[in-house]
């Protein structure tokens, strides 16, 4: 049954959103034996936090338009600094290529349809939970075109997907 469950998932969602970071797989949609993995982070409230003293920054807006590597030059390996993330303004290194994120980055269609950007965050968090994140919440920080999915979240709801989206659909897109 659950098998069945993640196949209509998934054959939904890719006729929705694109998914040029990653991959529809079981890991990255939490299916299976990761959807407790997924549910612990799922929130819209949830606040992340972490102590390891590392950055690293693919965005350029968010750089000044350069490349920030990992810099641990301001601590040894013991020292633990807590703060609220995440502190990288992307994916972990060997996760995504920089031209891969800067091209969706710089892409409406991708930015607008992503699963794995705000598109899919906020389709999961108005399905699970009938509600985005506060405006105070890290997601409108962290994630590309925020303040645009923002004020759709505040003017259009659970809706915020399909009006942001739609510009960007193909033809047959199920929402």
């Amino acid at each position: 049954m659950n098998d069945a469950a993640g196949d209509t998932l998934v054959s939904q969602l890719r006729r929705a959103v694109t998914t040029e970071l990653f991959p529809f797989t079981p890991q990255n949609l939490g299916l299976d034996q990761y959807s407790v993995e997924h549910w612990i982070g799922s929130h819209p409230d949830f606040e992340p936090c972490d102590v390891a003293p590392v950055r690293h920054s693919w965005f350029p807006l968010f750089t000044g338009g350069s490349y920030l590597p990992n810099d641990f030059t301001s601590s040894r390996s013991y020292d633990f600094m807590w703060a609220r993330a995440p502190r990288r303004s992307s994916a972990p290194v060997g996760q995504l290529s920089r031209k891969t994120e800067t091209m969706a980055t710089e892409t409406d269609n991708i930015v607008f349809r992503e699963y794995y950007y705000l598109a899919g965050n906020l389709f999961r968090w108005f399905k699970l939970y009938n509600k985005a994140p506060p405006q105070n919440s890290w997601v409108w920080q962290w994630y590309p075109r925020a303040n645009e999915w923002m004020q759709g979240a505040k003017t259009h709801g659970s809706d915020v997907v399909t009006k942001l989206s739609k510009p960007f659909w193909d033809e047959g897109v199920p929402f």
